[in-house]
């Protein structure tokens, strides 16, 4: 999940200069948080059913730790959004901006963070 969001940033750095692959990424990363919270919660058992059914979505994770208590409805939104913005980059050709990119770095940052605070420690 990491490398996947240290590969996003070198986009902000400069050494890329396409922001679909970003909002891939953040994605990626993004789903990969959840599937670990899902581990961490309920065990490998609903990941391992997910992945036979193929239905190892966005939306079933996040049903699933909604059922918990565990994702803050404030942030179903923003996820809503984030899926959207995938989708059109995967399944539609859409170019997203800059801006685009800087949301959704924010979005999956700050829903990360929530559950993984250690894997971005405050900047000096």
């Amino acid at each position: 999940m990491l490398e996947k969001f240290r590969e996003a940033e070198s986009y902000f750095r400069g050494e890329r200069i396409l922001w679909g692959p970003v909002i891939v990424l953040l994605y990626d990363a993004l789903l990969l948080a959840l599937q670990r919270i899902v581990i961490d919660v309920k065990g490998l058992e609903p990941i391992g059913e997910l992945r036979k059914q193929r239905r190892l979505y966005l939306h079933t994770l996040v049903k699933i730790l909604s059922d918990e208590g565990i994702i803050d409805p404030r942030d179903m939104k923003d996820l809503e959004l984030l899926r959207d913005l995938r989708n059109r980059v995967v399944h539609e050709d859409y170019h997203p901006s800059r801006e685009h990119a800087e949301w959704a770095y924010s979005v999956v940052k700050r829903i990360i963070s929530k559950y993984f605070p250690d894997l971005f420690p405050p900047e000096n």
